[in-house]
């Protein structure tokens, strides 16, 4: 998980889950959604997570629908690399738009979105953090 650099990109924090900023943006706000507990499987996760795990991916696509402006949310759980489960949180943005002093344009749209390698400045990556840190309720309510 410590790939996920959660020390330094975390957004938001709950009972289960934490929402980190995802360090490689294929688009503008792009997050993971971590479990606190070590879930191989998704037969591991109880009641209690699964349902603030809804209530979590709520919140974030309520953010990205809302103030970040975008026209869909993908979720994703690869899950191939790390082997445990997460989510990968995408907004969608049928045009190019300007989100956190860059240009964006969704390469993959309207396709599910590629998941590929890509170099996402600090900047970025501190200005997308602050959007969702002003935006997500980190609370599990």
């Amino acid at each position: 998980m410590a790939k996920f650099s959660p020390n330094e990109l975390m957004v938001a924090r709950f009972d289960h889950w934490i929402v980190t900023v995802r360090g490689k943006q294929l688009t503008p706000g792009d997050l993971v959604v971590l479990p606190l507990a070590p879930y191989a499987h998704f037969d591991e996760v109880g009641t209690e997570a699964a349902v603030e795990l809804i209530n979590v991916l709520g919140k974030v696509e309520h953010a990205a629908l809302g103030p970040l402006g975008a026209d869909r949310v993908n979720v994703v759980a690869a899950m191939m690399k790390d082997p445990f489960i997460h989510f990968h949180f995408f907004p969608r943005f049928a045009e190019p738009t300007e989100n956190f002093g860059t240009t964006w344009v969704d390469e993959d749209w309207p396709r599910a979105i590629t998941l590929r390698d890509t170099e996402t400045s600090h900047d970025v990556l501190t200005a997308v953090k602050t959007f969702y840190v002003e935006h997500i309720d980190g609370s599990g309510d």
